[in-house]
């Protein structure tokens, strides 16, 4: 197996593997929806005014918190899970080692946000979101290109719910039910659907009656 001959991004996202990667690729989409408010947030927000403050740290809060898990997920469940299937492509165990390199660059940029928004703010707040904007979309896009394709060749799709049922079992449903609304905040009717229908219904009927509105009590960004 080497990477050129894996399905691409739209195939894993259009199901021609077997697992279903639609959450995933939500909650990618929820990442790049954060920077960017991230970075409107360093451009034209008045960081001193108290209200505005807590309503941006709230928002910052949850996107590292949602990161902490995505990226831990990955690292302790998905990528060790695959690990073994791939023992006979080098191609793929190398793709495997830059995902958890790519984690471990990540998080001192996080820190570098963090240390800036302590502060005033101003230019050295915009590099530093800036320098995490360019390295987790950068790595975004090669996972959708390179690791999530893996997924859709190495497991079948019992597999990989079995896979989910790990990660929110280890996540817990408080953390599960936040990461739901988190991904549908502003999310279009099309992919709110898709990645609706991805739960079982009585948990389809906690989104809504109690989840999203639990969300929407925040003020964030």
């Amino acid at each position: 197996m080497t990477t050129q001959k894996l399905p691409g991004t739209d195939a894993a996202r259009h199901g021609t593997g077997d697992a279903d990667l639609t959450i995933m690729l939500a909650a990618h989409d929820a990442f790049r929806r954060d920077l960017t408010r991230l970075a409107r947030t360093a451009g034209s927000a008045n960081l001193s005014d108290p209200a505005r403050r807590e309503s941006v740290a709230a928002g910052w809060d949850l996107f590292k918190r949602q990161l902490h898990m995505h990226h831990t997920a990955e690292d302790e469940i998905i990528w060790p899970v695959l690990r073994p299937r791939l023992a006979h492509s080098p191609a793929g165990l190398s793709v495997l080692d830059a995902m958890e390199a790519e984690h471990e660059l990540i998080d001192p940029l996080l820190a570098a946000v963090e240390v800036q928004f302590a502060g005033a703010g101003g230019d050295r707040l915009a590099d530093a979101i800036g320098a995490l904007t360019s390295a987790l979309t950068g790595h975004l896009g090669h996972e959708e290109r390179d690791g999530l394709p893996l997924i859709g060749v190495a497991l079948t799709a019992a597999e990989w719910r079995g896979a989910g049922r790990k990660m929110a079992s280890k996540n817990g449903l408080a953390a599960s039910s936040e990461m739901f609304a988190w991904i549908l905040d502003g999310a279009d009717r099309g992919h709110a659907a898709a990645t609706l229908g991805q739960l079982p219904p009585p948990l389809r009927i906690l989104y809504r009656a109690r989840w999203k509105p639990r969300f929407d009590k925040t003020s964030r960004w």
